[in-house]
C-alpha cells in the first residue's frame, strides 16, 4: 500500500513541477500575441517609462503593422517620443498616421501633437535660460506656427483651437521680435534702406505685435538717416496714432 502511495505522490508531484515550469516559462517575443506586445507597452506607457513604452510599440508595429492595436499604437508611440524629447520621431509617427488614416476620429488630436513636436523644440528650458528664442533660427518657430495654423483650419472647433490659438500669439511675437532684430542688426550697420525694408515687413505682417511700436521708431529713425523727412514724419504720425 504504501510503495503505491508513494509512487502516486511522485507522479502528482512531477505533473505540478511541469505544469510550473510551464506557467512560469516565458514564451519568446516572437510567439507573443499582438495582445500581448500591446499591453506590455501600454503598462508601460500608462506608468510613464517611455523608452520601455516605446520599445515594445515598436516591436508591435514590426511584428504586427496591421489591425487594431497597431492603429491604437501610432499615437501612443508619437506620445511616448514627445514624452522621451525626441520630437522628430514624434513628428514622423504623426505624419505616417494622418497619411493612413486621413478620416480618423483621432485626427485632431494628431495635428495637435505634431504641433506641440514641433513646438517643444523652441521651448527647450536650456536653450531659452541661455538665449532669447529670437536670436535663434526660425525655421523650427515658423513649423510651430504652421503646424497650429493647420489644426485650426481644419478642425476650428477642436477642444485644442484655445490652446493652439494662444501658442500661434507667442509664436507670431517671436517670430516679430526676430524681424526686428535683423532691422536692428542692418541699423547698427548704417544699412537703412534694409532697415526700412525689415521694419516695413515686421509692421505688415505683425500689425498686434509686441515689437509694433519699436519698429515704427526704428523705421523712422532710417528715413531720417535716408534724408526722407517726409517718410519719417509719416511714420512719427504712425506713433502718435498707435499710442
Amino acid at each position: 500500500m504504501f510503495p503505491l502511495l508513494s509512487k502516486t505522490l511522485l507522479i502528482i508531484t512531477l505533473i505540478f513541477s511541469i505544469s510550473s515550469c510551464t506557467i512560469f516559462e516565458e514564451k519568446e517575443e516572437s510567439e507573443w500575441t499582438v495582445k500581448e506586445f500591446y499591453d506590455y507597452a501600454r503598462d508601460y506607457y500608462d506608468s510613464g517609462q517611455w523608452q520601455s513604452a516605446i520599445n515594445y510599440y515598436e516591436k508591435l508595429k514590426s511584428y504586427f503593422p496591421y489591425g487594431t492595436y497597431a492603429e491604437k499604437s501610432y499615437l501612443e508611440l508619437a506620445y511616448s517620443y514627445y514624452k522621451f524629447d525626441e520630437p522628430e520621431s514624434a513628428k514622423r509617427e504623426l505624419d505616417e498616421f494622418i497619411r493612413i488614416y486621413p478620416k480618423h476620429s483621432s485626427l485632431p488630436y494628431a495635428y495637435h501633437l505634431k504641433a506641440l513636436a514641433t513646438d517643444s523644440i523652441n521651448q527647450r528650458w536650456f536653450d531659452n535660460w541661455l538665449t532669447d528664442p529670437a536670436d535663434r533660427d526660425m525655421k523650427s518657430t515658423k513649423d510651430a506656427y504652421q503646424n497650429y495654423n493647420k489644426l485650426l483650419v481644419r478642425f476650428p472647433q477642436s477642444k485644442y483651437s484655445t490652446h493652439a490659438k494662444k501658442r500661434m500669439a507667442k509664436l507670431k511675437n517671436t517670430l516679430a521680435r526676430h524681424e526686428y532684430k535683423v532691422a536692428e542688426y542692418y541699423y547698427e550697420r548704417k544699412s537703412y534702406l534694409a532697415t526700412v525694408t525689415r521694419t516695413k515687413y515686421v509692421i505688415a505682417n505683425y500689425p498686434n505685435s509686441k515689437i509694433k511700436m519699436a519698429s515704427l521708431k526704428l523705421m523712422r529713425n532710417a528715413y531720417y538717416k535716408l534724408g526722407m523727412d517726409k517718410h519719417a514724419e509719416n511714420a512719427q504720425q504712425a506713433i502718435n496714432n498707435s499710442k
